[in-house]
């Protein structure tokens, strides 16, 4: 009998930064690993590597496809990539090492491979590279967060939703800045588990309530509403599709935060939120992307 271990398999990519969410996207599966930094000199300065390591061979066709329709999304080139094989190792660890931390504002955002202390003026994390999509490191992250930091300076809030969560970072950083319950909810029950241990490794499991399930159709999202704070971090076409739904779940002063759409995309977005009475109070725009505050 054959007992030699399960191969693990990467590819890389070297792209553009509004490219890489629609990658990481098209990439997410829950026996992958995603990893995504920033280049910082040489030639490709400003552009991102991307890394995605899988436990199994992926199915090429597949594979190919899936990096295909994300190039088009993103209305870029399908880079030149080549699938090969790695050694019998750690490598989720060794690739830890190269993953920086992120500071956005009042948040820094880290690995457990980082051994330095976080700074104690800042609203610290530590959540590591996982099969759900969610790293901090990307722009429509950091704009969510630099519009929760903006929101907690005028507005009391005691009911929140994480929709769409990821790896949860957005709804541990709103319980870490509120100090009250927090919803997440994503389609994927992998981002819910990772959603859960990344609540308990912070010491926030008694905030977060993390359920699977497609948008706002799950009972426990309706039953928990209002909501002061909807965070919606996805893209632009399930963020017009579910425009209605939000609006019936949030607070008569409720705040939603939209983002994981371009910039190109914010008129398109506002326009399905305007025709259910929520309209734009503030945006922030990074690298070409775009994060929106609404509300009535």
């Amino acid at each position: 009998m054959d007992t030699k271990p399960a191969s693990n398999w990467q590819i890389s990519f070297i792209l553009p930064a509004q490219a890489v969410p629609f990658f990481e996207r098209a990439l997410d599966a829950p026996d992958t690993a995603l990893l995504a930094s920033e280049i910082e000199s040489g030639e490709n300065k400003g552009k991102w590597k991307l890394d995605a390591i899988f436990q199994n061979h992926p199915d090429e066709n597949l594979l190919n496809t899936s990096l295909t329709l994300a190039a088009m999304a993103a209305k870029t080139d399908l880079p030149d990539y080549k699938l090969s094989e790695l050694a019998q190792k750690d490598w989720l660890k060794e690739n830890l090492i190269s993953f920086a931390p992120v500071s956005v504002g009042r948040y820094y955002i880290y690995g457990s491979h980082i051994q330095t202390p976080p700074p104690k003026t800042k609203l610290s994390l530590k959540i590591d590279a996982a099969t759900a999509f969610g790293s901090g490191e990307h722009f429509t992250t950091k704009g969510c967060l630099m519009a929760m930091q903006e929101i907690s300076r005028f507005k009391k809030v005691r009911n929140i939703l994480d929709m769409g969560c990821g790896s949860g970072i957005l709804a541990l950083a709103a319980a870490k800045t509120f100090r009250t319950n927090v919803l997440a909810a994503d389609i994927d029950p992998e981002s819910v588990r990772v959603t859960k241990e990344n609540a308990k490794t912070n010491h926030l499991a008694r905030y977060i309530t993390a359920c699977a399930g497609n948008g706002y159709k799950p009972v426990i999202v309706r039953s928990k509403a209002p909501y002061d704070l909807v965070f919606s971090n996805i893209l632009a076409r399930p963020l017009t599709l579910m425009a209605k739904d939000l609006s019936s779940v949030l607070a008569a002063d409720g705040l939603a935060v939209l983002s994981g759409l371009l910039c190109r995309q914010e008129a398109w977005v506002l326009d399905a939120h305007r025709r259910v009475g929520l309209h734009l109070k503030k945006r922030y725009r990074l690298q070409g992307w775009s994060t929106l505050i609404i509300g009535r």
